[in-house]
């Protein structure tokens, strides 16, 4: 009887072995391609496009004000990072997106984005971008309330600026300074930030975000619906 051919065998069973592997990835979710994220009910995609730039799903969370959810916000950037600053200096499109988990005042809202700003920006950005901050009273007049599910997606590309929209309408024309953009970026990954938690959460650390209070970093200097 000839002796088994042991190249041949070891052939046959690297082969069986590969096929179990692509079984296994085909089954395992999340092997084959990003899941979207989940946060307190909405769903948000692990990619996006913006200026015609893939950008990724960096991380997302909850902002909470005492103990009740205002909204889930997510960060998308080109490549992801755990690095405030590296989001912050990351050149390219980025995109926010914000979505209500309750009833908000909009006049409430936009006040809050300007103490937000004031916070954030150092006295040379500010100067800058005081019409933009103007602008963001302006667009809120336009409106009574926000309501659960409301989305304010706020993109930026570096060569048109950035895009806020709200219930999926563009508000008027895209702020042109990258200093009120990044001051924006900054009410979340600044230092301090409006929620040391969420901070974490939109830079995909998502243990650290979940440990309990006084495990983590320190909460945020205000308790506003952003600051």
């Amino acid at each position: 009887m000839p002796a088994p051919d042991r190249r041949a065998f070891l052939s046959t069973a690297s082969s069986a072995s590969l096929l179990g592997l692509g079984a296994l990835a085909g089954w395992w979710p999340g092997a084959a391609r990003a899941q979207a994220m989940v946060v307190s009910g909405v769903k948000f995609e692990p990619a996006a496009t913006v200026g015609g730039t893939r950008l990724v799903l960096n991380g997302a969370g909850v902002r909470y004000k005492l103990i009740f959810p205002l909204y889930a916000a997510a960060l998308y950037l080109p490549r992801k990072t755990q690095s405030a600053q590296e989001a912050l200096d990351m050149p390219g499109p980025k995109r926010v997106t914000l979505t209500l988990l309750r009833e908000l005042s909009i006049a409430e809202f936009g006040r809050m984005v300007s103490r937000g700003v004031q916070q954030q920006a150092t006295k040379e950005d500010f100067i800058k971008i005081v019409p933009d901050v103007a602008r963001v009273g302006q667009i809120a007049s336009r409106y009574d309330k926000a309501l659960a599910g409301d989305v304010l997606q706020l993109d930026w590309t570096p060569a048109g600026g950035l895009i806020a929209s709200f219930r999926g309408a563009i508000q008027g024309e895209p702020f042109p300074q990258p200093e009120f953009f990044r001051t924006l970026l900054k009410i979340w990954l600044g230092e301090p930030p409006v929620d040391a938690k969420l901070k974490l959460a939109m830079l995909g650390q998502a243990d650290a975000a979940n440990k309990p209070a006084g495990a983590g970093a320190k909460p945020g200097p205000g308790d506003g619906v952003l600051d």
